[in-house]
């Protein structure tokens, strides 16, 4: 069974459809109301993306889509730093450090393995 990185890690196992993007920044590109990305709606998904772009005000627009319940499941980032780490603990959403490349996954939030939806 293939294993992503747990950077922040969560409990249980979610299962979903995976969003796949390009980089993109949290402030300009995460519609705060609807907590859509280029017109894809993101909750209850797994974004999946290389990294992210921008500022520290980034993660505060994440934390606000998540408090109105419209957070992903999970995000995977080829690469991390400081401010996605910031912005999925505020929010309170797994980041892992890995590539998916499955179109629907489900994951074990606290070690990382993933399994190909059945």
């Amino acid at each position: 069974m293939p294993t992503l990185k747990p950077v922040v890690r969560g409990n249980g196992v979610v299962k979903g459809e995976v969003v796949k993007m390009g980089p993109i920044s949290f402030l300009g590109d995460l519609n705060p109301d609807t907590g859509e990305i280029q017109g894809v709606r993101i909750s209850g998904k797994i974004l999946a993306l290389p990294y992210v772009r921008g500022s520290t005000v980034g993660p505060y627009v994440l934390w606000h889509v998540a408090s109105k319940g419209l957070a992903p499941l999970a995000i995977v980032a080829e690469r991390t730093d400081l401010m996605l780490i910031t912005a999925a603990v505020l929010a309170n959403v797994p980041l892992f450090q890995g590539r998916l490349d499955e179109n629907c996954v489900e994951i074990d939030l606290s070690t990382g393995r993933y399994e190909r939806c059945g």
